[in-house]
């Protein structure tokens, strides 16, 4: 009996019309629906059983070819709002680039749903686990590939769970049914006579997995490196599949001209300029150098290209080929180093599969530590599971969203700075709400009629709601912050003035405070979800009175209820909603390199 995991070797095996995409390179032999390994170091071909690759794929490029109708959305139900991080390579542990991809993309899904809670989201996020340096980091570390993907992609998927992101899926390109939605995306191609087998020749770099053309590339200390990357390369020449890319260059011209599709425009001017030259891409290699991936389905000694691999798990998701419903994507959320894959090849390639390209791929900027790139070498990788310790969730995503969400500005990353930000929840919102609690205050509280009307911030409240919607709507969250933040300190300032505890009515001071921090409470939920919700809890709303239908001004003032919410809220909870953090015992969060698997990249 073989142990779970066991290889079963057999004689190399040549390939046939009849070849099974179930006869892989090494597969294991696990139960299905587990993580399935890839390949050892050999090039011998295994039987593995059909149950473990879904519906026994073939591998033919004449097998049934799926169309762009496959899956077609029900037009009687709103298409779901379809929003993706980028999967994460499992070279190295999650830094604090990797978290703010995630956040991006929960605060998005989440104002999706706090809008319009009727229309379905789907989130999805994941790792990546073939290529090149993953077969070194394994090497490294003393363990094989499928064991360190999974030790890895775990470290991705706990990241996930800590910062309370609400993904509705987390996808391996390890698992089977990636598999099946790589190689039916494969044999798409094929059928389109889009791809070609030939020799190609130029700079390569291991650490970008990618080849670059002759104008991307420069010398440097004696070296060639990427211009792009600084990364440095070498030159290769190898029989693999192209992609005919160039013969895409006027829809792709068309696709990105729409202001929508690439977003900042910034990056948009950039992609239109790239467009401009194209070459035909290299989408395998070698299997005698890469031989963890996935096959060419038909060409054994061919591994398919990990970048291409790796798109195609925004279908996978989706049920491909036997569902597509979701599709297009509404936004990709990527970073700005990776936007050419995505708004450049996945397109094509989606094209000559004979679906349509996103709607949107939104690229962030990255954060930098003391103005300098964050590298392991330079010790200067911000750890975000020990960040996320010390200053709270909320406190991180606050942080990174105000801090980080102007997309296409590079954002410094600083300890203190972080404190400065989680201090000003605490001293505008957090105070507030303890002042409006207080029993002495409660008990000066009358009935709030129009004389009592303070203008500024009237129209501060009334436009609350509107103002923060367009600004994310346009994907600037942290003028989104901004904004809620300002009309806070709008009531604290009032509540200052009105100094209502030295008076014998207080009602104009709290009301106001009152409804400003439930209109904030109501609007941070996609932001800080889980202080918003005590936020409220302490304010005594009820849920039913969360929604984004509630988050205006004027509405019906009832201080009894008021009141009456404000006592229950204090008698739930003690102690402040943002707790003093001591500076003193915070040191940098900065990642060090461990064994392998706890590399930072």
């Amino acid at each position: 009996m073989l142990r779970q995991g066991a290889y079963l070797l057999a004689r190399p095996l040549a390939w046939s019309p009849s070849a099974s995409s179930a006869v892989k390179l090494l597969a294991p032999i696990r139960p299905f629906g587990q993580t399935c390994r890839r390949f050892a170091s050999t090039a011998q071909a295994t039987s593995a059983p059909v149950s473990q690759t879904p519906g026994g794929i073939s591998s033919t490029p004449d097998s049934p070819i799926v169309t762009a109708s496959v899956g077609a959305e029900d037009k009687s139900k709103p298409k779901p709002y379809f929003l993706t991080t980028p999967i994460f390579y499992v070279n190295a542990s999650p830094h604090i680039g990797h978290l703010h991809s995630l956040l991006l993309t929960d605060v998005l899904a989440r104002f999706s749903r706090l809008r319009d809670p009727t229309r379905p989201v789907v989130f999805t996020t994941g790792t990546d686990e073939h290529g090149l340096k993953i077969q070194q980091a394994a090497k490294a570390g003393g363990v094989d590939e499928q064991e360190f993907c999974d030790r890895v992609s775990e470290r991705f998927r706990d990241l996930a769970r800590r910062s309370n992101i609400s993904h509705t899926d987390f996808v391996r390109t390890t698992e089977p049914r990636h598999y099946t939605a790589v190689e039916h995306f494969w044999n798409k191609l094929v059928t389109s006579g889009d791809i070609y087998k030939g020799t190609h020749s130029g700079w390569y770099s291991i650490s970008d997995e990618s080849f670059f053309a002759a104008s991307q590339v420069g010398e440097k200390d004696g070296k060639m490196i990427s211009i792009e990357t600084g990364n440095e390369v070498v030159w290769e020449e190898e029989v693999n599949w192209k992609f005919r890319l160039g013969a895409f260059k006027d829809r792709l011209l068309a696709w990105a001209g729409d202001p929508k599709s690439v977003q900042p425009n910034s990056y948009r001017q950039d992609i239109l300029r790239q467009i401009q030259n194209l070459e035909d891409l290299s989408i395998s290699r070698p299997l005698s150098r890469v031989r963890w991936g996935v096959p060419v389905p038909g060409d054994p000694e061919q591994v398919i290209y990990v970048w291409v691999d790796a798109l195609i798990n925004y279908i996978t998701v989706l049920g491909y080929p036997e569902s597509l419903e979701g599709w297009p994507a509404d936004a990709h959320i990527v970073g700005k180093d990776i936007i050419k894959f995505h708004a450049i090849h996945w397109p094509a390639l989606l094209m000559s599969a004979g679906l349509e390209p996103p709607r949107t791929v939104l690229a962030h900027a990255h954060w930098t530590m003391a103005r300098s790139k964050m590298s392991k070498s330079r010790g200067n990788v911000v750890d975000p599971i020990g960040s996320l310790g010390k200053w709270g969730v909320d406190g991180v995503r606050w942080y990174l969203m105000r801090s980080g969400g102007s997309l296409p500005d590079d954002a410094d990353y600083s300890e203190e700075q972080l404190g400065v930000n989680y201090r000003l929840l605490a001293d505008q919102i957090g105070n507030l709400v303890a002042r409006i609690s207080s029993p002495s205050l409660l008990r000066k509280v009358k009935r709030f009629d129009d004389g009592d009307r303070d203008s500024e911030l009237d129209e501060a409240l009334s436009t609350m709601r509107n103002e923060f919607g367009s600004r994310m709507e346009a994907y600037q969250i942290t003028r989104a912050c901004e904004g809620v933040i300002e009309v806070i300190m709008a009531a604290n300032r009032l509540f200052t003035i009105l100094q209502p505890w030295a008076t014998d009515d207080s009602t104009k001071a709290i009301v106001y405070a009152y409804h400003s921090l439930r209109l904030a409470g109501i609007l941070l939920q996609p932001i800080i979800p889980s202080k918003a919700t005590e936020l409220l809890d302490r304010l005594g709303v009820p849920p039913h009175r969360r929604t984004w239908g509630e988050a205006v001004w004027p509405v019906e003032v009832d201080t009894e209820d008021m009141i009456r919410g404000l006592r229950e809220g204090k008698k739930k909870y003690k102690g402040h909603l943002f707790p003093q953090v001591e500076m003193e015992a915070v040191a940098p969060t900065v990642a060090t390199a461990a064994a392998a698997g706890d590399s930072i990249a």
